[in-house]
């Protein structure tokens, strides 16, 4: 649902426009903390797990 909303809101930015979305939060405990990072940029939606030191991926 998520990607499919940025994919949708991807075609009403200007082109050299970008939309970042960063969030953290935790799960049930406290720890491991999860954080996310989605950008929409030239029609495309990229996205990175910050939980980790992987790279932003498409």
């Amino acid at each position: 649902m998520t990607h499919e909303f940025l994919r949708t809101l991807a075609s009403y930015l200007e082109p050299d426009e970008e939309f970042d979305i960063q969030t953290a939060g935790f799960t049930k405990c406290r720890f491991p903390v999860l954080a996310k990072r989605h950008v929409v940029r030239n029609d495309e939606v990229l996205h990175a797990d910050l939980s980790s030191h992987e790279p932003i991926k498409r």
